[in-house]
């Protein structure tokens, strides 16, 4: 859900989702202000990083309950970035004073929202703070609380500030262990995290070859650390399929991070995704071969291979991994329907059909699926069931028919099918 402001260019809400998933209590989590110095700025330009940061740390954190969803508002704008010599892009928002109470009441806000944590917060040699806790439907402070820690207790700050949030709500303070003991590690995740929202919500990034320079570093803080691995890894698939950033630099910061920890098969595995996206399936196969001798029956990578020897039109062979990926998990649509395909390629059609309509039926709606099926169908001699497929397909891809298909129609009734108005 975006929500802007009636001044144009003004900044934009965006929120995470959960917003009306049905939990009893729903909170929306806002970035905390940051703390100026005596000229009015902040007292290091990492001060917006860790507000912003704390704050989608606490609403992960505070969703653990079950009856309690936080959702982070994220707030950004077109204007002078700043530190970027007065250059105008998309940027993060930054405050430096926390709402009133009437203010925060008025906030613009999805149906069902009934508080609303706002606050400041400072992490330097020192870890402080500020819990504000509005009630909407009430229009009160329901927790006013101060966190004060040195920074090597970072994890107990946190703890301490999800606790009395739940408490304040009338729920049970979350049960949650940390993904690392190293407050360093975490920092720099905290920073990492804080780029993978930029590169999401579309904020400039002055150099995005860099945007992975945060998860190598709690890497090597951490070689165990596997939640920022999976970030970096994420991110770089963001680049390479998504248009994030430059390819090249999501490849690099694989190779990075397996020089870190060869021991990384998820990494080998993204960088076969990224192979197969420039079209070098030998390449991928030889990263899927590497990640499956380092964990042999990790099931995600017999999809891969699968996809890998298709690619290279070795398709008996792809087969057997693709049986392989659904043995492990039926309803794994990627493997259904590069089965189905393998066994077209091998002329055996019934079961291609088989195959692909499993992958209808788990909710697979693509043109290219309903393609397939009807040029199977068709060489299978059950034209009616053909040009549904056809139809389906062009209407998923936004086309008209033209004299073309309706002539293919035709001859499929004149050659043996069934009228075509059935």
């Amino acid at each position: 859900m975006r929500l802007r402001t009636s001044r144009p260019g003004g900044p934009a809400l965006d929120f995470g989702p959960g917003q009306g998933s049905g939990v009893a209590k729903q909170m929306m989590v806002f970035p905390f202000t940051v703390p100026l110095d005596g000229s009015g700025r902040m007292l290091d330009a990492a001060q917006g990083v860790y507000a912003r940061s704390l704050a989608r740390t606490l609403a992960e954190r505070l969703s653990e309950p079950p009856r309690l969803n936080a959702s982070l508002a994220q707030l950004t704008a077109d204007g002078p970035l700043d530190g970027e010599n007065g250059v105008h892009g998309h940027g993060w928002v930054v405050a430096s004073q926390p709402w009133t109470l009437e203010e925060a009441c008025h906030i613009g806000l999805p149906d069902g929202t009934e508080f609303v944590l706002h606050g400041s917060a400072e992490l330097t040699d020192r870890v402080r703070i500020r819990i504000l806790l509005v009630d909407s439907p009430l229009k009160q402070l329901a927790l006013d609380h101060v966190v004060l820690r040195p920074r090597g207790e970072l994890f107990s700050a946190l703890d301490e500030a999800a606790r009395e949030i739940a408490r304040a709500v009338g729920e049970e303070p979350p049960e949650f262990s940390w993904p690392t003991r190293d407050v360093e590690a975490y920092v720099a995740y905290l920073r990492g995290r804080d780029m993978s929202a930029a590169h999401e919500m579309g904020v400039r990034v002055p150099d995005p070859r860099r945007s992975f320079d945060p998860y190598l570093e709690a890497t090597r803080r951490d070689p165990r650390f596997t939640d920022a691995q999976e970030r970096l890894l994420a991110l770089a698939l963001d680049f390479a399929l998504g248009g994030q950033g430059p390819l090249p630099a999501g490849r690099e910061a694989c190779e990075k991070l397996l020089a870190i920890d060869p021991s990384a098969f998820k990494a080998h595995l993204a960088l076969a995704e990224i192979d197969l996206a420039q079209g070098d399936a030998k390449s991928a196969e030889r990263r899927v071969s590497t990640a499956l001798a380092l964990q042999p029956e990790w099931a995600p990578a017999f999809e891969r291979m699968g996809t890998a020897l298709a690619r290279q039109g070795r398709h008996g062979e792809a087969i057997a991994w693709f049986e392989k990926a659904l043995a492990e998990r039926k309803d794994d649509t990627d493997a259904l329907q590069g089965l189905g395909v393998a066994l077209a390629e091998c002329g055996q059609l019934e079961s291609a059909v088989q195959r692909w309509r499993a992958a209808l039926a788990c909710g697979v709606n693509t043109s290219h699926l309903h393609e397939n099926l009807a040029n199977a169908l068709s060489l299978l001699g059950r034209k009616s069931q053909a040009r549904e497929h056809r139809a389906l397909s062009r209407r998923l891809q936004g086309k008209r028919r033209f004299g073309l298909d309706l002539l293919r129609e035709a001859w499929d009734w004149l050659s043996g099918g069934t009228s075509p108005g059935r």
